[in-house]
Order: C-alpha cells, then structure tokens, then sequence
C-alpha cells in the first residue's frame, strides 16, 4: 500500500525507497552517489525501532527529516522553523514539501491506526456520508433562500437584513454547515491539490465578501465580536463564487479567532486600485512573530502563539491554494500598537490582491 508521504521500509532484507501519495520522494534520493550512505544509515534507523507507542524523528545525511513510527517511516520532509545549511538548501529546492512537523506527526499516527485497523471507516462509506450530506444542506438552504424571498443576488442584503431572525438563523446555521463540510474536503490534500475551477463563471466580490461578513455578525456566537465592514465595488471575479466565498471564510474565520479583545473586532475593507481589487481583513491581538510570518501558509503550521486554541493549521494554506485559482496574491502585514515591550499587540492584517477583475459579468 502507498503511503500519503514518501517513505522507506525495508522488504526482504531489502531498503525500498517510495513516493507518497501527496507528496514526491526528492531526486536526491535517486542518485547513486548518495544511494548506499541512505540504505545503510535507514536500514539502522529501521533495525532500531523502539515500537509503536509515539513517533520519534531525525536528519538524515541528505538534511531531509524523517518520522518513525512502529514499521512506518516518512522521508523526504523538511520541517519549517529548523535550519541548517542542507535544510536550507532543501527548502529552495523541495517547497512542496515542506510541512509543520505537528502536521505529520498527526498523519502519521492516523496511517498508522488505519493500516492496523485501530480506526478505520471505509473511504467510499465516508465519501458517499459527505456526499449526501452535503447534498440535504443544500435542499435546505435552498428552500430557505425561497422563505427568505431572495428574487436575486442584487436585493440580497436588504433582503436578509428584514428577514425574520429565525430564518436568519437557519440560513446561517447552512452555511457554517456548509463550511465545515468544506473544511473536511480539503483536509485531504488530493481534493484540494487536483481542484479545477470553471471561469467561464463571473461574479461580484464585494457580494460575496459582505455575506461572508454577514454569515459571521449572525452566528451562533454570543461573545463575538462586531466586524467592521468598508468599501465598496462593483467589480467581477472570474470562477465559482463559493470556492471565493471559502478562501474569504478562512481568513475571516481566522481573524475572528485570533483577536485578543472582543471590542475590538476584525476591520474589513475593500478598495479598487486601477482595475486591481484589494480586500484587507484585520485582527486586533498578538502580533505573528518576525521569524514565523515565512511559514504561515505552509500546510498544518500554527503559530506559537496561538499553540492553546484549536484549530489544524490548514486555514491560511486552504486560502493560498484557492488564492492561485483566482489569480489573488495574499500578503500579511503587522501593525505593532503596544507600549508593553514583553507582548507585541497590533494588527495582524492579511492583504488580498486581485489581479484579474471585469467591469461586467459578461
């Protein structure tokens, strides 16, 4: 069976060196200067094993990271926040895999408990699950959109704001429904990695961002914070809104998450540069440190600081990959605002940069 990651085992006496499902093995492997030094320092790595109890870690001579755990173990990895000159050099070379080591660690005590059928539920059990589930939330909100009287995308703000709150409610509970299913898809990394996106498709981003920020002013949270919404366009986006309406839900939801005091909310605003749309989405709280803001859209990374809230650091890296489908650069910027030396405080601020916008929906 192949791994999700690339991995070595040993079969017949044999060192077998193998790519992962979502992940290549690096050429480095492959060449025969460095192939007996890898056979012999993994065949004591694999003779050593110390049973299956916690995952235990290492370099190998190539400055590639390794996890080991019982008879699996995954190569090729290169571990964000550890530096060497080989880790490096990997890093400039092998991107893709780079990963937060917490990530791993998780993955490969699921495989683990699946291969030894400690956990396991049949993928096309759970597939066809989510498919339907998936399918019920979307008959709901749709007769919810009729209750509500949504004749068109034009008059839904106004409409929504006279609903009744119960309706209002429901629609919303829909949506962070839907959200949540979203969420599950794309932790597997194959859904989100092979994603294509129809552009024969156009929308208005400003819509789709206030009823983000709708969604989120009439959720189920009663200590919430009040967002503050500004701006305004009429300019389009190329593709299918709700995989926008995702990217903008990551980043909002992180903001909501993150912010230290509850009176002072995330501050969004929307602007038109030339034919370029920016969107700025803020939270008040604890700064990024300098030395993590690199790492931050690398899958499964969460900041130190953030290390006591739950979460699986998939969020920013979600918005990332779906950003490339739009041909939106995301950027992050830090405002300090602090007179306390030992805790840096300000706005943390993620910057979305439209690249291609349309002056109509044809």
């Amino acid at each position: 069976m192949k791994l999700s990651f690339p991995s070595v085992s040993i079969f017949e006496n044999e060192i077998i060196f193998d790519s992962g499902k979502y992940c290549t093995l690096p050429n480095d492997y492959d060449k025969k200067s460095n192939k007996a030094l890898l056979i012999d320092f993994y065949r004591k790595i694999l003779s050593n094993k110390k049973g299956c109890c916690e995952p235990t870690f290492g370099t190998d001579p190539l400055g590639f990271d390794y996890v080991l755990l019982d008879y699996i173990c995954y190569i090729g990895l290169i571990f964000i926040g550890e530096k060497s000159s080989k880790k490096n050099g990997n890093k400039k070379k092998y991107p893709q895999n780079k990963y937060a080591k917490e990530y791993i660690i998780e993955r490969i005590k699921e495989e683990y408990d699946v291969l030894n059928l400690n956990k396991f539920i049949p993928v096309q059990v759970f597939s066809q699950s989510m498919h339907e589930l998936r399918g019920l939330n979307s008959k709901v909100s749709g007769h919810v959109d009729k209750l509500l009287n949504f004749s068109s995308e034009e008059d839904w703000d106004d409409q929504f704001d006279k609903a009744d709150e119960s309706l209002k409610k429901i629609y919303v509970g829909t949506r962070l429904i839907k959200f949540i299913l979203d969420n599950i898809r794309f932790f597997n990394p194959q859904n989100i990695q092979n994603l294509t996106i129809d552009k024969s498709f156009k929308f208005i981003a400003h819509r789709s961002l206030f009823k983000i920020v709708k969604i989120y002013q009439n959720d189920f949270q009663e200590d919430k914070s009040i967002i503050e919404f500004t701006g305004k366009s009429y300019r389009y986006l190329a593709g299918e809104k709700e995989y926008f309406e995702i990217l903008l839900k990551a980043i909002i939801e992180n903001a909501l998450k993150f912010s230290t005091d509850k009176r002072i909310g995330p501050r969004i605003k929307i602007s038109e540069d030339g034919n370029k749309l920016i969107i700025e989405i803020a939270s008040f709280g604890r700064l990024i440190p300098l030395e993590e803001r690199t790492d931050i859209f690398t899958r499964g990374y969460r900041s130190k600081i953030h290390e006591n809230v739950k979460g699986t650091g998939m969020g920013l890296f979600i918005a990332k990959i779906l950003s490339q489908h739009f041909k939106i650069d995301i950027s992050y910027k830090a405002e300090e605002n602090s007179t306390d030396k030992s805790v840096k405080l300000g706005w943390n601020k993620f910057i979305l940069t439209c690249n291609e916008t349309f002056q109509n929906g044809q």
